[in-house]
């Protein structure tokens, strides 16, 4: 009875810590106004030795002795800009089965037995610009894992089984590719801005892979995979001569080539104001609206993140964001700002909106826009805007392999050698009255193009009230690229 007496004064004597504690935090605490501001981040990036190894292959290397592991990203100029129209699909396909396929010496499923067996990973995949392969593995296993990959990068055996397995999960994704009407009225916008035959917006359809043979993938392997058009990062526990050694013994029979690249058509700058409508059944009001934009590595392009940060692109502190959600409730969200592309990119605004909402946010969203050009940004939106972009720019490089990443791609896209070094000066740098001279060259609020993805009859107001109106049949786009008709 006694023990039990003292385990409750004990008790008793706790809580009453516990609260005279909480009552003093209480006290101490004050609001998020009163706060200083956080001082923005320092961040060095590690340093990357960069050198030539075997057969004119470029090495990006990181030395990282943490964990006994090695991981390495390799780039090569390719894509489906590159590809016929007729094969639009081709150079993803080269992508998945270059894998899958097996190689001359081992089939798809034996390198799946062995690096499972290695806890080791090998992966490739081609995009609109360039082809990826990545492998990360113990570091005892990277000769052979590297061997493995050496394999898949040269010798690819493209099984026609596995060709046939990536065609119907293609065909599978492309049956899908309506379903949802926020991808619905991005999927028109894009065509809409860069035109339906454009490699920056044509689609893969069934009959442009029913287009698609065994010799297509070969013939477009063997034209665009060579040494000479390979950049690796390197990282990991690994010397740079180790590196070097195991890449020019790996590689040594692998010929470099000259690669001549088809032209690709430049964009046509004729967007107008239009309305693109597009029936679906749905509550919701699903928009996509705007015009182009720049091209990558623009002399505005610290200009253009401070004002897009402030315009639609900083969650709820943004412009859009406040008085559409916050203020009004029109919306879970929206984003929008100008983007950079190989030839153009596109300034986008878009958003989920309540279709009895449509008719009132249209012409508010255009007064938003209009207000990026009307007077300097605020002092607060400005210090926000350039604190958070230096902040996070720390999160860019949660680990060297992503480090690696970056600073290879901006450099195949054209972009200077030392651009992330520089980033954090050149944001620094932005004025108030910079971010205004970007606003007024780069945003066109009564040229902005509009497509909307609803139910009409449940709007508020009637489409021909914003611009001419133009209706775009789903069904028949559906029906056309089932029936493998492609224009």
């Amino acid at each position: 009875m006694k023990k039990r007496r003292n385990g409750k004064i004990f008790l008793g004597i706790a809580i009453f810590f516990l609260l005279f504690a909480s009552g003093i935090l209480l006290q101490a605490q004050r609001h998020p106004s009163d706060l200083a501001k956080p001082e923005p981040l320092k961040f060095t990036p590690p340093a990357i030795q960069k050198f030539q190894a075997a057969r004119g292959i470029t090495v990006y290397y990181i030395e990282d002795r943490e964990l006994p592991t090695v991981s390495l990203i390799g780039y090569f100029k390719t894509g489906s800009l590159y590809e016929p129209a007729d094969k639009a699909g081709l150079a993803s396909l080269v992508g998945t089965v270059m894998r899958t396929g097996g190689t001359v010496r081992m089939t798809g499923d034996e390198i799946d037995e062995e690096l499972e067996f290695l806890a080791a990973r090998v992966e490739t995949n081609i995009g609109s610009e360039f082809g990826l392969v990545s492998l990360s593995c113990l570091k005892k296993d990277f000769p052979r894992v590297l061997e493995i990959c050496s394999d898949i990068l040269t010798a690819p055996a493209f099984s026609q089984e596995k060709i046939d397995l990536a065609k119907n999960q293609m065909k599978e994704s492309i049956r899908r590719r309506w379903d949802m009407p926020f991808s619905v009225a991005n999927l028109i916008f894009n065509e809409k801005l860069y035109g339906a035959e454009s490699p920056y917006a044509r689609r893969t359809a069934f009959a442009t892979l029913d287009n698609i043979s065994r010799e297509d993938l070969i013939a477009f392997h063997k034209k665009y995979f060579a040494p000479n058009n390979t950049t690796v990062g390197v990282t990991g526990d690994i010397s740079r001569a180790e590196v070097n050694k195991l890449l020019d013994k790996t590689f040594k029979k692998w010929e470099p080539k000259k690669i001549d690249y088809p032209a690709v058509p430049p964009v046509q700058d004729d967007v107008r104001k239009i309305v693109y409508y597009v029936y679906k059944d749905t509550p919701q009001a699903n928009i996509a609206l705007g015009h182009f934009g720049v091209r990558r590595n623009h002399p505005d392009e610290y200009k253009l993140e401070i004002m897009n940060y402030v315009l639609g692109g900083g969650g709820f502190s943004s412009r859009l964001m406040r008085e559409l959600r916050s203020n009004r409730g029109w919306t879970y969200g929206i984003y929008g700002g100008v983007g950079s592309g190989r030839d153009r990119g596109s300034f986008t605004i878009a958003s989920t909106l309540k279709a009895d909402s449509f008719g009132e946010a249209l012409p508010l969203i255009e007064e938003i826009v209009k207000s990026m050009q009307a007077g300097l940004i605020k002092d607060e939106e400005m210090e926000e805007a350039r604190n958070y972009m230096i902040n996070s720019f720390v999160f860019r490089f949660e680990s060297n392999l992503s480090i690696l990443m970056q600073k290879i791609s901006y450099a195949l896209q054209g972009y200077p050698e030392d651009y992330l070094e520089k980033y954090v000066e050149n944001i620094k740098r932005v004025t108030k009255e910079g971010v205004l001279d970007a606003a007024k060259k780069y945003l066109e609020p009564g040229r902005m193009m509009i497509v909307v993805c609803g139910d009409k009859k449940r709007f508020d107001k009637p489409l021909d009230g914003f611009g001419p109106v133009e209706e775009i049949d789903l069904k028949s786009i559906i029906d056309r690229e089932r029936a493998g008709i492609t224009k």
